[in-house]
This record gives C-alpha cells, structure tokens and sequence, in this order.
C-alpha cells in the first residue's frame, strides 16, 4: 500500500476515529470528575500505577522498551482483538482515558497545569494520535464481523491485512519514538517547569 492508499484508509474510517476520540474524551472528563468527587477511588487507580514505579530503577534503555513494548501490545490488541465485535478496543479506550482524568487531576491538585502539559504533551503528541487510530481500527474490524454476522458483505481478511499493515508500518515505529521522548525528553520537560 502506498501512503496515498494509507491516507485514503484512514479517511474511510473516520467515523471510528471520531468515535474513539468520542469516547476517550468522554471517559477523561469522566475519570477527572471522579477522582474529584471520590478521592479514595483515584487513590485506589493511583496504586496501580505506584506499583509500576519498579520501571523507573531500571536503565533509560530499558525503561523505553518497557513503554514501548506495553504501549505496542494495548495497540495491537486493540486492533486485533477489534473482530470480537469491538470489546477490547472499548475497554483500551475507556480505561486509558478513565485513568489519564484520575491521573491529570492529581498533577493538576499537586503541581498545576504546566507540570501535567509537561508530563503529557511531549511524547503523548505522538502516542495518543496513534493509540487512538488503533482503536478506531479495531471498532472497524468489529463492525465488520458484526456486518458479516449479520448476513451482509464484508470483507474481514482483507480488512484484517491492512490493520496488520498499519500497524507494522505505522504504529510500532510511532509508539518506538514515543517512548523515546516519554523515556529521555519528558523528563527534562518536566524539570524544567519543576
């Protein structure tokens, strides 16, 4: 597939895209009002991610293979797992978005705003575009099997072939220069504003 024949794929599944976007957003707001209104529940996600903070003893390299190769596989199942009828894809989604609102509203509470944009924008410019199209591209996959469930025309292997393309060409290099930035340039973004 050429670029051109990419960008016409991701034109076709726009209307996932804006539903996946849709749904993240939605599940943030609803993760930021929830750790406002029930701190014992943020505190509670927030243990979660206090268990990961082993990670962060470990060397640079390592750290951002670590990141990588998490961020890959949510990817990765998000699409693949999209043919069962887009359950996984809403569950990457809403997950993802429900902590990132626990997790802003914490550094908005204990550091402000620049602190958070730190913290997020210089690798997540990258991630969360691509975390967000792998989504979409599962809801498409879902969508299609429940079409051919359905009794109408759908072609899910060849659907299936490209979100494999997409995510060999695409999302493995992009969230590879993600965690990049996240492990060696966030950092010192966030020292800065510290």
């Amino acid at each position: 597939m050429s670029i051109k024949d990419d960008l016409a794929y991701l034109k076709s599944i726009r209307i996932f895209i804006g539903l996946s976007v849709f749904i993240f957003a939605l599940t943030t707001v609803m993760g930021y009002y929830a750790a406002a209104v029930d701190p014992e529940l943020a505190s509670e996600w927030t243990k979660e991610l206090e268990m990961l903070k082993w990670i962060l003893d470990q060397p640079p390299v390592l750290i951002m293979l670590i990141i990588f190769l998490k961020n890959l596989l949510a990817s990765a199942m998000a699409i693949l797992l999209g043919l069962g009828l887009g359950l996984v894809p809403l569950m990457v989604v809403t997950s993802n978005g429900f902590l990132l609102g626990i997790v802003g509203y914490a550094s908005l509470q204990k550091a402000g705003p620049l602190f958070l944009a730190a913290g997020i924008l210089p690798h997540g410019i990258i991630e969360l575009p691509v975390v967000l199209v792998s989504i979409a591209i599962g809801f498409r996959l879902g969508y299609l099997l429940a079409l051919t469930l359905a009794r109408e025309k759908a072609d899910v292997s060849g659907e299936t072939r490209v979100a494999i393309h997409f995510l060999k060409r695409y999302v493995a290099p992009l969230l590879f220069l993600a965690a990049a930035i996240e492990t060696f340039i966030t950092p010192i973004a966030i020292s800065v504003v510290t």
